[in-house]
């Protein structure tokens, strides 16, 4: 078993690799000790944005993971290809939420009455729907203006990951329901070791790793300018917005609490408990 200081050097390295190059192949499971320390530095700090900056971390961790990890072939995505925006439910943490917040209120801020306004009109529409119900009514998200995603640059780990190597099965999914589109395998082993690290560093701080439902969440975000700050004082800003199931059953086990702790014990140098 490694020393103590070996762990430390270990780490250091990771963080290094992980911060200039995302995540490797050759680092294992010091991709997500490393990249939670680095989301732990932001989310311990003191700025009152820290949760959107702690988002903003993550994401580009994921970018730099998948420029330098790249998909084969090149995905079929391209812009005006909108499929994917127009039907799923998409959840996102707390953080990635006031991210796209934040996009909105700098690109935005001209017209954030009327962006509120197309966000709340969706959500009058999609809030409490099921999958089928979803892809029946077909709501373009609030954020797709022109057949574009107007806060593409924030948009949260589900949109980044959802690649698709065919234009024609995304078009048929869309048409029928069907789960056959094939997705890079790359975008989610990327997208897994960002999501452990983001779960592991807001467990340790005390915070909710849900994933809520964009568009309500986003309404809630925007309506209450405060309500980033409010929610790293604790309070439960989202407590009625839907959250995904799957994600609050794994998060809800002894197994994965102790797996987050870990995880954030070996990010700060410390005995694993």
């Amino acid at each position: 078993m490694a020393t103590r200081q070996q762990r430390r050097a270990l780490l250091r390295d990771a963080m290094r690799i992980v911060a200039e190059r995302g995540f490797s192949s050759n680092l294992g499971r010091w991709n997500v000790v490393a990249a939670a320390r680095l989301l732990l530095d932001v989310l311990t700090g003191r700025s009152p944005q820290r949760a959107s900056d702690t988002a903003r971390r993550v994401v580009e961790l994921y970018d730099r993971s998948l420029q330098n990890n790249p998909a084969t072939p090149e995905p079929a995505c391209r812009v005006g290809c909108t499929f994917c925006c127009r039907a799923p439910t998409v959840t996102a943490t707390a953080p990635e939420v006031f991210l796209v917040a934040r996009e909105v209120r700098q690109r935005h801020g001209a017209d954030l009455p009327a962006v509120i306004e197309r966000v709340r009109q969706t959500d009058k529409v999609t809030r409490g729907l099921d999958p089928a119900e979803r892809l029946r009514v077909r709501q373009p998200c609030s954020m797709l203006v022109d057949g574009a995603c107007t806060v593409y640059a924030a948009r949260p780990l589900a949109c980044r990951a959802f690649a698709s190597f065919s234009r024609e099965k995304c078009e048929g999914a869309f048409e029928t329901g069907s789960a056959d589109i094939p997705i890079p395998g790359i975008n989610m082993t990327m997208r897994g070791n960002a999501n452990q690290a983001l779960w592991s560093a807001l467990h340790h701080c005390g915070l909710s790793s849900k994933g809520y439902e964009l568009n309500h969440a986003l309404l809630i975000a925007l309506e209450q300018p405060d309500a980033e700050r409010r929610w790293l004082a604790g309070e439960d800003v989202f407590r009625d917005v839907a959250t995904d199931t799957a994600d609050e059953t794994f998060g809800a086990t002894a197994e994965v609490a102790l797996y987050f702790q870990t995880v954030a014990a070996a990010a700060l140098g410390r005995e694993p408990p």
